[in-house]
C-alpha cells in the first residue's frame, strides 16, 4: 500500500538539525502513513550514519558528490510513492498537526496544488517571505520601500507590517511558497513536470509555483501549518560556494543572481529584464557606497568593506553577463 505522504529532504552536512527534523516528523505524524526519503549530498559530518542508527525507518539515499538542490529533489520525486509530497529542508521542525492540516486543506480545496507552511525562527518571530514574483514593477516596489524606511523621519514605521510580505495570521492564496516546507499534490508534477535543473538552489520554488499557477493550480500559504526554521545555521566551516547561503546570503549573491536571471528569462520579456538589470546595478552600487562610507567613518572594519566591494564586483559581473 502506497503511503499517503512522501516527505523529501535534501541534506548536506546538517546532522544535528536533520536529527531534530526527523524527530519532529515521527513524533507528529500520528496515524498518517508516511515515507521519509533523504538524499544526502556527500556529507562529511556523519549525517548518514546518524540516520541509519536512529531512524532506520527513513530511506537514506547517499550520493558521492554535491548535486545541488534541484537534481537531488528530482531524484527523490522520482522515487516517492505518496499522493502528496512534502518538500522539507533539514533545518525545519514540524509542529503537531501540521501534516494533517496540509491534507485537510487539500481535501477542502480541489484546485489547491501547492501549499506552504507557516515558518518561525527559533525565538518565535515569523520567518517572512515576500509574495511578489521578480519583475521590474515588483522589484521597484521593494527597493523604494527599503529606501523609504531608511529615512530617519520614518524610522518609527519600521515595525509596521510589510505589505509585500505575508500576513502570518491569515491563510492566503499567494504567488509562491517557500520549499523549506512545501506540500505539493502529485498531480501538479504530473501536469507540469519536475523542478527545472537549470536552477542550482535559488528560485526553483518560485519557478515551480509560477508554472503551477500558469497551469491552473492554486498556491496557498497555510497559517495553521506551523514549523520552526533554523535558517542559515549550518556550521561556518562548511562555507563552500554550494552551501554558503545557509550561513550568510551576501556571500552567494553572484550565484543567487544567476539563478534569479534564469527565472526572469523564463517568465519576463526582454525589456523588463533590461530595466531590472539597471535597477539592480543601482541598488548594489548604493550598497557598496554605503560600505565605503561606513569604513571611512570607522563604522566598518576595512576587511569587511573590502569584502563587500569584492562581492559587488562579482555580482556586477553576474548581472551584466546574464
Amino acid at each position: 500500500m502506497s503511503p499517503r505522504v512522501s516527505i523529501l529532504i535534501v541534506n548536506y552536512n546538517t546532522r544535528e538539525l536533520l536529527k531534530k527534523c526527523l524527530q519532529s516528523i515521527f513524533e507528529t505524524k500520528g496515524e498518517l502513513s508516511v515515507e521519509v526519503l533523504i538524499w544526502d549530498n556527500n556529507s562529511s559530518d556523519g549525517s548518514g550514519e546518524m540516520v541509519a542508527r536512529l531512524f532506520p525507518q527513513a530511506n537514506l539515499m547517499p550520493f558521492q558528490q554535491n548535486t545541488g538542490y534541484t537534481r537531488a529533489m528530482n531524484a527523490l520525486l522520482a522515487a516517492a510513492q505518496g499522493e502528496y509530497l512534502l518538500l522539507l529542508h533539514p533545518d525545519v521542525e514540524l509542529f503537531p498537526g501540521t501534516l494533517q492540516g496540509f491534507l485537510d486543506f487539500f481535501c477542502r480545496h480541489g484546485r489547491a496544488g501547492v501549499l506552504g507552511g507557516n515558518l518561525y525562527y527559533p525565538d518565535g518571530t515569523p520567518n517572512p517571505c515576500e509574495i511578489l514574483f521578480p519583475g521590474f514593477r515588483n522589484d521597484l516596489k521593494c527597493f523604494l520601500r527599503k529606501l523609504w524606511f531608511r529615512l530617519p523621519s520614518f524610522a518609527k514605521r519600521l515595525a509596521e507590517p510589510n505589505p509585500l510580505e505575508w500576513n502570518h495570521e491569515k491563510t492566503s492564496q499567494v504567488n509562491w511558497v517557500w520549499n523549506a516546507c512545501m506540500m505539493v499534490h502529485r498531480k501538479v508534477f504530473e501536469d507540469i513536470g519536475l523542478f527545472d535543473e537549470d536552477f542550482f538552489v535559488w528560485f526553483a520554488d518560485w519557478d515551480l509555483c509560477k508554472r503551477a499557477t500558469d497551469a491552473g493550480w492554486a498556491v496557498y500559504y497555510l497559517d495553521s501549518a506551523k514549523a520552526v526554521h533554523h535558517e542559515r545555521q549550518s556550521p561556518a566551516q562548511l562555507c563552500t560556494e554550494e552551501v554558503i547561503y545557509k550561513v550568510d546570503g551576501r556571500y552567494s549573491a553572484p550565484r543567487m543572481y544567476s539563478d534569479r536571471c534564469r527565472f526572469l528569462r523564463k517568465h519576463c520579456n526582454g525589456t523588463a529584464i533590461l530595466a531590472l538589470k539597471g535597477l539592480h546595478v543601482f541598488q548594489y552600487a548604493l550598497q557598496v557606497s554605503r560600505a565605503l562610507t561606513d569604513e571611512m567613518k570607522g563604522h566598518m572594519p576595512v576587511r569587511d568593506a573590502c569584502w563587500d566591494i569584492k562581492l559587488f564586483l562579482k555580482t556586477m559581473k553576474s548581472i551584466l553577463g546574464a
